[in-house]
């Protein structure tokens, strides 16, 4: 899991690009439009942040597989909550990801039922700050405040203190976002899953 280079974002969204202030963060939830997801909370959390803070930032949601949505679509869920800055990027494959990762500054996961969380590493091993929720897998990765940020399940309100202080304290982003990366590596590159994978072997060997 290499480094890649952080490049700017293609401003993937319905409708004219706008521009924003230079260094303002760009958040990034990747994956399905289903139930579980929490979208809804995550597109009022934003639109909420965005006004407490006084930054324009974008939240762009890359995913939701055509025609496939549980509850209320996103557009929406940001049209009746008078949400600006939403940028629905539509359907990519898994070999879009990189370029994603690397144009954005914090990753934000706010499912409330992630077994693993995969995208959670893949954001880290790129140098992102992630947010998550703090249940099932997403606890295993994420070391709230070194690595990134745990918030409580459906709790829009800590969702929304999550992401106002992401935004508001870019050198703290910028300390998890190298925390991350350097856990990402210790803990998720191949030389340490090879590692890991021998010792159950040896285990194994000595329990016969």
């Amino acid at each position: 899991m290499g480094r890649v280079r952080r490049g700017g974002l293609g401003r993937l969204r319905r409708g004219r690009p706008r521009p924003f202030k230079a260094g303002a963060p760009v958040v990034l939830y990747v994956g399905r439009y289903t139930e579980v997801k929490r979208l809804p909370l995550l597109v009022r959390a934003h639109a909420r942040a965005r006004e407490r803070s006084g930054v324009r930032f974008p939240l762009v949601l890359l995913g939701g597989h055509p025609g496939e949505w549980e509850g209320a679509h996103p557009l929406a869920v940001a049209r009746e909550a008078g949400a600006e800055d939403l940028f629905l990027a539509g359907w990519h494959g898994h070999e879009d990801l990189p370029d994603a990762l690397n144009a954005a500054d914090l990753l934000v996961l706010p499912s409330v039922r992630e077994q693993f969380g995969q995208v959670l590493v893949e954001a880290m091993a790129c140098g992102l700050a992630v947010i998550a929720v703090n249940a099932h897998g997403p606890t295993t990765i994420v070391e709230d405040g070194e690595t990134g940020r745990l918030v409580e399940p459906d709790d829009e309100d800590d969702m929304v203190r999550a992401l106002v202080e992401a935004v508001e304290d870019p050198d703290r982003r910028a300390r998890m976002a190298e925390a991350a990366y350097a856990a990402s590596r210790e803990r998720y590159a191949w030389p340490a899953l090879a590692e890991g994978v021998a010792e159950v072997y040896e285990a194994a060997r000595r329990a016969e």
